[in-house]
């Protein structure tokens, strides 16, 4: 309000001054024209308009163009005598002054508008600041330290309101998350011994020999079953002891990570391997986070393909796109909904865990998996970030 007034009284004092200004010139040029009329020039530019006059009855008004304004009264003397007086006034000094008002108007206007958004922005800008700040403190500590707090004491006014709410949320998840580390640490600790027993037992029961074909097919099942159920478990564990932590702390080449995923295609299959520069593409995680998103999307994909695998990366500057492709049916559209969902399996088999992992692992590097469009067989992309 006081940069307000003080705005307006300059802005005030402005216009009483040009006003003075105009009305000083326009009385100057209001004397020099009734000289002009006195000392006869005016009167000679004008005389068809005053013969015109010289004859009324009655008082009249008459424009001569832009320039001139003419009023003629009839009048009578004491004597008897009659006439007519009429008098001129340019109209320039009042169009000028009419001209100056408007532009005036316009400009101050135009001042006034710049002055009230620079104002306005300066002060949203200075008052959202702390705002904005407590906004990417807050998103930075839930991804990389769950421990921060703002702490700002009793929420006496708006930014302490605030504050005490962002601790709160920022409370919440740190407890969700911990409870999550700490169940799926848990699981995984209390799954791994009677898997390994089970496993174990299959293995040894497979080198007595002795056995019936289907009962060694049963046997190879279940040992193969065992170390898929392992190396999710090893993964589960993975993400729980990773969680909270960033993951710049590692990073890998794809090349590194391609290593791993390639012997994953059977001979029987074709590999079209596309990516190039694999060498020189570092990504922002570690190898072994990386290669668990991977591999299963890769798993998928040979165990739906037909004849062909395809394998393409594009980098962006903050992301490196991974696409792994197939020749086979592709994905119903009645599954692609909760294609990612945990227990889904698709018509081809398998235990539904697999692309549920691999978006987890992924998001939890910063990444991500989708189901992308793709001519005739199932296109997925796993987005890994680029250091």
């Amino acid at each position: 309000m006081v940069l307000t007034a003080l705005g307006m009284l300059v802005v005030t004092l402005g216009l009483q001054l040009i006003l003075h200004r105009i009305i000083e010139g326009n009385l100057d040029q209001v004397l020099h024209d009734r000289a002009d009329a006195v000392a006869g020039s005016t009167w000679a530019r004008l005389r068809p308009q005053t013969t015109e006059l010289s004859h009324v009855t009655s008082a009249r008004t008459l424009g001569v163009g832009e320039e001139y304004r003419l009023y003629a009264r009839h009048i009578a003397t004491d004597s008897g005598a009659h006439g007519v007086i009429v008098v001129s006034e340019s109209r320039h000094a009042y169009e000028e002054a009419e001209l100056y008002i408007m532009l005036t108007s316009l400009l101050v206007g135009v001042l006034v508008v710049v002055a009230v958004g620079l104002v306005a922005r300066l002060v949203t800008s200075r008052a959202l600041a702390p705002v904005a700040q407590m906004a990417e403190r807050a998103t930075d500590w839930s991804e990389h330290d769950l421990g921060r707090r703002f702490e700002l004491g009793p929420p006496t006014n708006e930014i302490s309101a605030l504050g005490a709410t962002l601790d709160g949320l920022l409370e919440r998840v740190a407890m969700t998350i911990r409870a999550e580390q700490r169940l799926t640490a848990e699981l995984a600790h209390e799954l791994r011994t009677p898997l390994a027993a089970i496993q174990g037992s299959a293995d040894l029961a497979l080198l007595r020999g002795g056995l019936s074909e289907d009962a060694r097919v049963d046997l190879e099942q279940i040992a193969a079953s065992s170390r898929v159920m392992a190396e999710t478990i090893t993964t589960l564990l993975e993400l729980a002891r990773s969680a909270g932590e960033s993951p710049e702390s590692a990073t890998c080449r794809l090349s590194d990570v391609l290593d791993a995923v390639v012997p994953l295609v059977p001979d029987e299959l074709v590999l079209d391997n596309r990516v190039t520069d694999a060498a020189s593409l570092r990504l922002a995680a570690p190898r072994d986070l990386v290669v668990r998103a991977v591999s299963p999307v890769t798993e998928n994909a040979v165990r739906h393909a037909r004849s062909r695998v395809c394998l393409e990366a594009v980098a962006t500057a903050t992301s490196v796109e991974l696409r792994i492709g197939d020749d086979g049916p592709g994905v119903q559209e009645a599954v692609r909904d909760t294609l990612f969902a945990p227990g889904i399996a698709g018509p081809g088999g398998g235990t539904g865990l697999g692309l549920g992992i691999s978006r987890r692992v992924a998001r939890s590097i910063g990444g991500d998996v989708v189901l992308a469009d793709g001519d005739g067989g199932a296109v997925f992309v796993v987005r890994l970030p680029r250091l």
